[in-house]
């Protein structure tokens, strides 16, 4: 072994002494905090030989943070590792070649705090699987293993931090989604649900998720706090170039059908769709308007609420397209949507009032329907980096037709009749709106400061015509008939409304942090409303006008707006406060009446919000926005057109503003990669002067309203949401729980007497998610609540209730080309005094299907709608005195049939 140490002795001299002969050469540097920027004193660097490792040097970090190692040879290689108490080690080659002047400077090292490197890294499960860059999470969608021919909505639900509900709804790092771009662009709409179940998942190349600036910050380059969570699909390059869609049809029992398709054709910056459906089971479109979207009450609109029996066509188109090197782009879309809905509902209702209650019965059918056309584009034109120019149109076409039956049973409180009402009507409405905004925004020289420019106008107008019948039967407190009374109204409106707002901003930097915003509107309404109604009780020819029941009415509107604003704005915090005043002036004739009215009114928008953004995925805001709310022109001089046989509006022109105080905020906080996510938000809003609806109800049932100001009354009402969401460890579970809270205090005179309505309603929520690839897929939304209503008019009448809803979700795969489904939707809600018994409902659906053909581009479906059949239509509703319980007819258990095929054909680029 000797001659070993002999060989390695003689080694070193020979590098040592040849070293001799080589020029010096130094190696700088500085460490640092890579968050803080924080010099980090004593921390170790050890310099080694780049062929072999060996230790030559080592040194500690100065207390400015520097480290140096001098007389180094200028064409050595050397690994510097640098270490310091709970960070990161680091290691970083050189090479001498690269000195300038015998000096090699790497300038700041930064070192990673152990806690944070996973907000750094990727995530260590999912190799290059999740990269965050900045605010943005992306996510390489190939990483994520989903079904052939899944949607983006499948893709979605296997990211970490997303969630997506059983209508499609999206949260994303515990905040909601609210819009879903393609390649930085809207696609079709801003429905999330029309992208997300309809784009391919093997398409996607990245989802990118991140919070999008207002347009306003976006353009000026001065940060407001106002952030919007959104998804960017990234487009595969071969996915970019070619057809695919997807079609759809089914026929089942009672009648029930449904067919869909819809085709995209992807030709690099070029794009256009086109989608059509046709069904009776509630789905009136690609989107979440499907028979989910319940709460929309209105039966001849182009969405289906989910009361009746629909029938429902449509279709839409659209295109989009950049140029000129993105500098110019077109977006267009049309759509159109025909529905029929038919049906019978039972109202039954408990009015609180001062001498007692009044109890309605009301039975009623309807067979109503609706064509509707709407399409819009959008040019922009942006000549350079600093200029854009934008062209907005859009129409709205539409008609619909309605007819009704009803009788209804009105009692007093003690059970004796009060007065019997039996009515039918039918109308034809025309409808049409259009709008055409232009705007031109500039950037100046000096950063921060730009200069825009708004035009918006809106030409709408209306046309009708129908008849209305209404025979009511009076009762004495005896049961005894009193009187009766006729009304039959043969009816007719043509209507014509312009809008025009003109608007400037004005952004200027007085610092490197703070910015003024300067801001002016100038707004014009003209709407001249003609409303005509002829008595065919009194006047059976129909050729005299009652003016009773009959408006006409012109009205001028002039609004001029001017605001300043402050902005301060950190690296992490930003703070703004501003106000803006506008004068308000009104000129209202009505030609029946005689009655001319011209008011002023001076409105205040005081405004300010503090945004602190403790990390990417951390932050909070608070904000207050103070607003008078002005009389309209409807509350002041109520349209006499709308009068009926038992209820009557007044004029009240002596109404003055309101005034609203809101306080707003939020908090969240995420941990991407351990799927934590917590926060909360809340509204508090009081209203000074409410303007409120007077009711007075005379002895014999009939109903009087007119809008005045509670003087010395504030109305107030709340909310506050929290959620906590955490990945559990072992089982592989992501569970949510949430508290909610709701209510506030609102105050209305009834026949001269102020009831005052409490009303709060709390509830709690889990929420549990599970996959496992190709075995099954769970989610369960559970909430249990309790709702208080307290009228001062009726202390003793007890209307508080407990409910609790129930959601579970579920899909199984099996024998490699089956899938089961099941989901369920379970409503209780307790009895009050108001609704004498329980209401309960469970709507379970299923359908197991089979995949046929190459990468399962087929797939056969059995289903069943309502195994159970217990989708009896219901809701409640509470306001100030009122509470209504409805039930109504829906759609029930059906089975059917049914198969999707999936179509591709994307054309292979030359590489």
């Amino acid at each position: 072994m000797l001659y070993k140490y002999i060989l390695l002795s003689l080694t070193l001299f020979l590098s040592a002494g040849l070293s001799v002969f080589a020029q010096k050469a130094t190696i700088t540097g500085t460490v640092k905090d890579t968050s803080s920027g924080i010099n980090l004193l004593n921390a170790s660097v050890v310099l080694l030989n780049g062929k072999d490792s060996f230790i030559l040097k080592d040194t500690r970090v100065d207390k400015d943070g520097k480290f140096s190692f001098q007389n180094l040879a200028d064409t050595g290689q050397y690994v510097l590792f640098f270490t310091y108490p709970r960070y990161v080690d680091y290691s970083h080659s050189v090479d001498m070649k690269n000195s300038v002047k015998g000096i090699l400077n790497m300038n700041n090292v930064s070192l990673i705090p152990k806690e944070k490197l996973l907000e750094r890294v990727i995530v260590s499960s999912k190799a290059a699987a999740i990269k965050i860059k900045g605010d943005t999470t992306e996510y390489i969608a190939d990483s994520f293993r989903v079904q052939p021919n899944a949607s983006v909505e499948d893709l979605l639900r296997e990211l970490p931090g997303l969630q997506i509900d059983q209508f499609g709804n999206i949260t994303a790092q515990g905040q909601k989604v609210k819009k879903v771009l393609v390649d930085g662009e809207e696609f079709f709409s801003d429905d999330p649900t029309l992208v997300t179940r309809n784009l391919r998942a093997d398409m996607i190349d990245k989802v990118q998720v991140f919070d999008k600036k207002s347009d306003a910050a976006a353009f000026t380059g001065i940060e407001d706090g106002v952030r919007d969570k959104t998804i960017n699909l990234k487009i595969k390059e071969d996915k970019n170039h070619g057809i695919f869609g997807k079609a759809e049809a089914g026929a089942g029992t009672n009648g029930r059908y449904n067919a869909q398709g819809v085709a995209n054709l992807f030709k690099g910056k070029r794009r256009m769709s086109a989608y059509g459906t046709v069904s009776n089971i509630g789905r009136t479109g690609l989107g979440s308007a499907d028979k989910e979207k319940i709460g929309d009450d209105d039966q001849a609109g182009e969405n289906y609420s989910g009361k009746g029996l629909p029938r429902a066509v449509s279709g839409g188109v659209h295109y989009d397209k950049k140029w000129n090197t993105d500098k110019e782009s077109i977006n267009g879309n049309y759509k159109l949507n025909l529905l029929d809905v038919e049906g019978e509902e039972v109202t039954n209702s408990q009015n609180n009032l001062p001498t007692g209650l009044i109890l309605s019965s009301a039975n009623s059918s309807f067979n109503n329907s609706s064509a509707t056309h709407k399409a819009n584009t959008k040019y922009i034109l942006k000549s350079d980096t600093t200029s854009t120019f934008t062209v907005f149109a859009d129409g709205n076409i539409s008609n619909s037709k309605n007819s009704n039956n009803s009788r209804t049973n009105n009692l007093r409180g003690d059970s004796t009749r009060l007065y019997d009402n039996v009515s039918s009507g039918f109308n034809d409405y025309d409808f049409n709106t259009f709008n055409v905004n232009l705007s031109w925004e500039k950037k100046l020289k000096k950063y921060g400061r730009t200069i825009s420019f708004y035009s918006r106008n809106n030409f709408s107008g209306d046309a009708s015509k129908g008849e209305s019948r209404s025979n009511s039967n009076f009762f004495d407190n005896n049961n005894n008939p009193d009187s009766s009374a006729l009304l039959h109204l043969r009816r007719s409106m043509n209507d014509d409304w312009r809008t025009l707002s003109l608007n400037v901003n004005y952004t200027e930097p007085l610092t490197s942090k703070l910015s003024l915003i300067l801001n002016y509107t100038l707004n014009n309404e003209d709407n001249r409303d003609d409303k005509r109604s002829f008595n065919l009780a009194n006047n059976p020819s129909g050729n005299v006008i009652d003016t009773a029941f009959s408006t006409k009415m012109n009205a001028q509107v002039w609004g001029n707006q001017a605001g300043a604003a402050l902005n301060y704005a950190l690296k992490k915090m930003t703070v703004k406060i501003g106000n803006n005043v506008k004068r308000i002036t009104m000129d209202i004739e009505d030609d029946y009446t005689l009655l001319q009215l011209n008011r002023s009114f001076t409105n205040w928008y005081p405004s300010a919000s503090f945004n602190y953004k403790f990390s990417n995925y951390k932050a909070i805001n608070i904000s207050y926005n103070g607003s008078s709310v002005n009389p309209t022109r409807n509350q002041l001089m109520p349209f006499r057109y709308n009068n009926s046989q038992l209820t009557t509006f007044v004029a009240n022109t002596s109404l003055e503003n309101s005034f609203n105080n809101s306080l707003n905020g939020y908090f969240y906080a995420s941990k991407i990669v351990t799927n934590v996510y917590y926060g909360a938000n809340f509204n508090y809003t009081l209203t000074s002067n409410p303007i409120t609806q007077s009711i007075l109800v005379n002895p014999s049932g009939a109903y009087t309203y007119s809008f005045v100001n509670m003087d010395g009354y504030t109305n107030n009402n709340y909310y506050l949401n929290t959620y906590y969401s955490k990945k559990i460890k072992g089982v592989d579970i992501q569970t949510g729980v949430g508290l909610n809270f709701s209510g506030g205090t609102s105050y209305s005179p009834i026949n001269n007497e102020v009831n005052k309505l409490n009303y709060n309603t709390s509830a709690f929520a889990v929420e549990l998610h599970k996959t496992k690839f190709k075995s099954y897929t769970v989610y369960l939304l559970g909430q249990v609540g309790y709702t208080i209503n307290k009228s001062s008019l009726q202390p003793d009448t007890k209307n508080n209730y407990l409910f609790t809803t129930f959601n579970p979700s579920v899909d199984v795969y099996f024998l490699k080309k089956f899938q089961l489904h099941t989901d369920a939707v379970y409503l209780w809600q307790e009895k009050t005094q108001a609704f004498a018994n329980n209401f309960n409902r469970t709507i379970w659906n299923a359908w197991i299907g089979r995949n046929f053909l190459k990468n399962d581009q087929l797939t056969v479906k059995l289903s069943c709608n309502d195994i159970l059949n217990q989708n009896n239509g219901y809701e409640r509703t509470a306001t100030n005195t009122f509470f209504s319980e409805n039930r109504y007819t829906t759609i029930r258990r059906f089975f059917m049939i049914g198969a999707t095929w999936s179509f591709t054909k994307f054309n292979n680029l030359k590489q």
